[in-house]
């Protein structure tokens, strides 16, 4: 038997010692080629390259005074809002005014039927002359009645005179001695006379009871007038003004009863704001400040001014309510509208302020920029209301503000981001806004 070599394998040997060659060759030059990265990975940091800065124009920082507000929302009240109701009942025969009228104090707004109370006025007035009849008065007169001067008072009286004189004379006669007449005829003369008082004092209590009667006549005529003049159903006449019909509740021919309201009537020369404002301003709110209305219907502000301020503070809403007055001939406000109102408090000194086109607001968030070392430097900060194209910079509850220390802001960032570096393209002073 011949001798086995090693150059006598089998074939699938020598097919994997050579794939084993090649994937040795393979390794090998894999790491050659990571060893040339890595010598030329420090060559490639070494020379990073270079940012451009962003040119930027700078703008102070204004210090100014600045008015202080509170602004509260309320309602709108006429200056007087009222029910105007029947005082009699009846059935309306006449409607005089109708929604959005104007009608001054006193102006009729409808009339009732008046038939049934013009016949009550009859039947008073001729109650009253039948009782002065009775004392011979052809009208009431005013204050105290001398009943001397009634007819039946005069005649009793007189006859009261007459029998005490018939009594003094038989008196005398009576006295003499001998006695000129009997003691009988003296005895009747004197009871005539008693008759005759007693009849003059009767005819006084008649009289007075009739000039009460009378009187009491004269009353129910004046009130059956009175209910014939409440047929006429009017605007209120206790206050000299103008008022406009907000509802009319009543139609010609309905049956209304007594008190029920026909015509809602405002007053709208004048309105009334009320809203509540939070106590923290209780010491700085007074009658006389001035105020500013706004409502959605008109686009500029309506001066006025606080009128009435609640003495206390509302325990659940920890608020007081205010009263403001504003004009209104031109009928511009309405009663009942929703209303703004902006309340002076007074001016504060020093309150910085930054134009709009150095702030930047996303998401809610409100930034600007200053620059320190040749780099942006980005500050957040609570903004105020807009004023003459100027945004007040808040401050915190001690006083401080984002930008203490910074004088000068960057207008119109843009996208600007901080750490950026950043160059001035052009003097400070160029770009100043003007303090308003």
């Amino acid at each position: 038997m011949p001798d086995a070599r090693p150059t006598d394998l089998p074939p699938l040997s020598r097919r994997l010692r050579a794939f084993a060659s090649v994937l040795s060759a393979l390794l090998a030059c894999s790491t050659c080629i990571a060893l040339i990265g890595c010598e030329r990975a420090p060559a490639a940091a070494a020379s990073p390259r270079p940012v451009d800065a962003k040119p930027i124009t700078l703008t102070p920082i204004i210090s100014r005074e600045a008015v202080r507000q509170v602004i509260i929302t309320g309602t709108l009240f006429g200056e007087q809002d009222v029910l105007v109701s029947a005082k009699v009942p009846g059935r309306v025969r006449e409607v005089l005014a109708d929604l959005g009228d104007v009608t001054d104090a006193g102006a009729p707004l409808a009339r009732i039927d008046q038939t049934d109370y013009t016949l009550a006025v009859g039947e008073q007035r001729a109650a009253l002359l039948a009782s002065l009849a009775k004392v011979g008065l052809p009208e009431l007169p005013d204050g105290t009645i001398d009943l001397a001067q009634l007819p039946e008072v005069a005649r009793a009286t007189a006859e009261e005179a007459n029998a005490r004189s018939r009594l003094d004379r038989a008196r005398l006669l009576y006295e003499r001695t001998p006695p000129l007449i009997s003691e009988q005829d003296f005895a009747d003369i004197r009871t005539q006379f008693q008759v005759a008082a007693t009849t003059a004092a009767v005819a006084r209590l008649n009289a007075d009871a009739q000039i009460a009667d009378a009187r009491v006549r004269a009353s129910a005529l004046r009130t059956a007038e009175q209910r014939l003049a409440d047929t006429t159903i009017t605007a209120p006449r206790e206050l000299p003004l103008r008022y406009r019909v907000a509802e009319r509740r009543v139609s010609v021919g309905e049956l209304v009863t007594q008190g029920q309201a026909l015509f809602r009537l405002v007053a709208t020369d004048r309105v009334k704001f009320r809203g509540r404002v939070p106590e923290r301003y209780a010491g700085r709110i007074s009658p006389g400040a001035r105020t500013s209305l706004r409502i959605d219907a008109i686009p500029e502000p309506v001066l006025a001014s606080v009128t009435r301020v609640a003495p206390a503070v509302d325990v659940e809403s920890r608020s007081f309510e205010v009263e403001i007055e504003a004009d209104n001939a031109s009928g511009a406000l309405k009663p009942g509208s929703f209303a703004h109102a902006s309340i002076d408090l007074g001016a504060e000194a020093g309150v910085r302020f930054v134009p709009d086109e150095a702030v930047v607001t996303f998401a809610g968030v409100s930034r600007v920029y200053s620059v320190r070392d040749g780099k942006a430097v980005e500050h957040r900060v609570t903004l105020g209301p807009a004023v003459h194209g100027q945004r007040e910079i808040l401050t915190d509850g001690r006083g401080r503000t984002a930008l203490e220390g910074i004088a000068e802001v960057v207008v119109s960032p843009g996208n600007l981001r901080a750490g950026q570096p950043v160059i001035t393209a052009s003097p400070s002073a160029a770009s100043a806004p003007t303090s308003n």
